[in-house]
């Protein structure tokens, strides 16, 4: 079996690790590489610049990106940028990794501010492609380099072409759909069964293949309603190979399931996600929250009003004094540019995340913690990640945060009331069991 994925992002990382809990470890193949990409994943620029993972390598700092003389790169913990005297001449940008300011790619301006081509930057510090831009901000075309410097796969958005410089040889590609196929036979893999979790790329792969097989589709979008065509296409059985629907999500599923005849509803079912937690919940009143804003609404009557709890707030930069006037209280304790050794023990030690922060999300902290197992609680309007937040565990932050505190103290007298909570995030984030998900993926 082979997954087939277009992009490695939130989703397919969630069913990637999915798979692999429920014991399924089979080839892994990504069309687009990010230049992140997880150890013994492929991708088809790895396969034909045969690239090779360099000794004692890391990923790029933001100021060790090469600029011209006499310019110079400022920057903050969200992003940097680089400056010919007074003229911003790049942005550069981080990967949305816990290790902070690691570059994964940078646009170079103009001296009219207008982009005009973007460096792609991997794990391992090297520029392994670029993209040039016209001057209404479409793209123009994409070069990959191999590790020499040498052009190996050109991708021109305007024709849609592809062309490939592999072992001596060039290979024109009418689309990228040629070219991914192509790819696919070169690798010389078992194509008979494939994983698949989008109906555009990938599923216009499968489609072209000429090889007979059996497939499933993960869907992990929202169809808002209406089935979409080429989920319609399969459902009629209308394609060479043979697949089948797995929704992860209830309640997609369920809105899916009921636009369906009964000949239709065999080829779909509910598979949910698994979850490898890093730590167990102690049910203690521990309790963390993560920001880079002093804006922390009702912070002090939540303080206040539980002492039976120990409020632990980090930050990856220096406090103002407005929250550092917390250190007052003999249950707050503050962490200031903490480290990622320190998170690390500070996700253990608590079972609590209160995501109450005015202001962006650093180091992915709500999803951090739902690995963690901890409960996330937090305000409807604020929630930084509601897909890991249970609506049942957000309240308004009306009248000094009053739902929120009595939720607190409702956890801390009894267990259970902490543990329906936990449940509420677990059915929430459709959390499975290895029995029921290889039930239904091996049916």
């Amino acid at each position: 079996m082979v997954n087939l994925f277009e992009y490695f992002n939130s989703d397919t990382r969630e069913l990637y690790e999915t798979l692999r809990i429920s014991g399924h470890h089979d080839e892994t193949i990504v069309l687009v590489d990010d230049g992140f990409l997880p150890e013994g994943i492929r991708s088809p620029y790895q396969f034909f610049a045969n690239y090779q993972v360099p000794d004692k390598q890391r990923a790029r700092y933001f100021n060790e990106v090469p600029v011209p003389r006499f310019w110079e790169i400022e920057g903050n913990n969200d992003e940097a940028w680089v400056k010919d005297m007074s003229d911003r001449r790049a942005m550069i940008y981080f990967h949305p990794s816990e290790k902070r300011r690691l570059v994964s790619h940078v646009e170079w301006l103009n001296r009219k501010g207008q982009l005009q081509y973007v460096d792609h930057y991997n794990q391992h510090g090297f520029r392994y492609a670029q993209t040039v831009y016209d001057l209404t901000g479409n793209m123009i075309f994409r070069r990959y380099l191999d590790q020499q410097g040498n052009e190996v796969i050109y991708e021109n958005f305007v024709a849609s072409s592809v062309i490939l410089t592999w072992k001596g040889e060039q290979y024109h590609f009418s689309d990228s759909i040629d070219f991914y196929t192509f790819f696919l036979k070169a690798i010389d893999v078992n194509l008979e069964n494939i994983v698949i979790n989008s109906l555009s790329t990938p599923f216009l792969i499968l489609y072209q293949l000429d090889i007979p097989g059996n497939d499933i589709l993960f869907w992990q979008e929202t169809s808002y309603g209406e089935i979409p065509g080429n989920m319609r296409v399969i459902l009629e059985r209308d394609t060479p190979r043979h697949c089948r629907i797995l929704i992860p999500e209830r309640e997609e599923y369920e809105n899916i399931y009921a636009q369906l005849t009964d000949e239709e509803r065999q080829f779909i079912a509910h598979s949910g996600y698994l979850y490898n937690y890093q730590s167990e919940n102690n049910y203690t009143m521990n309790i963390l929250t993560m920001t880079n804003s002093d804006q922390i609404e009702n912070l002090e009557a939540i303080v206040q009003s539980c002492p039976f709890a120990h409020f632990h707030i980090g930050a990856v930069t220096e406090m103002s004094s407005k929250l550092t006037a917390f250190e007052r209280y003999a249950n707050v304790h503050l962490y200031q540019a903490i480290e990622l050794d320190t998170v690390e023990t500070v996700y253990r030690k608590c079972d609590v995340y209160l995501d109450i922060n005015n202001g962006g999300e650093i180091i992915n902290a709500v999803k951090k913690a739902f690995d963690f197992n901890m409960l996330i609680l937090g305000y409807s309007d604020i929630a930084h990640n509601r897909r890991f937040t249970a609506p049942e565990n957000l309240f308004e932050k009306e009248k000094d945060a009053s739902a929120l505190i009595e939720a607190l103290k409702d956890i801390n007298l009894k267990k259970r009331y902490f543990k329906l909570r936990l449940q509420y995030q677990q059915d929430h984030a459709n959390e499975t069991t290895i029995e029921a998900f290889n039930q239904i993926f091996k049916a």
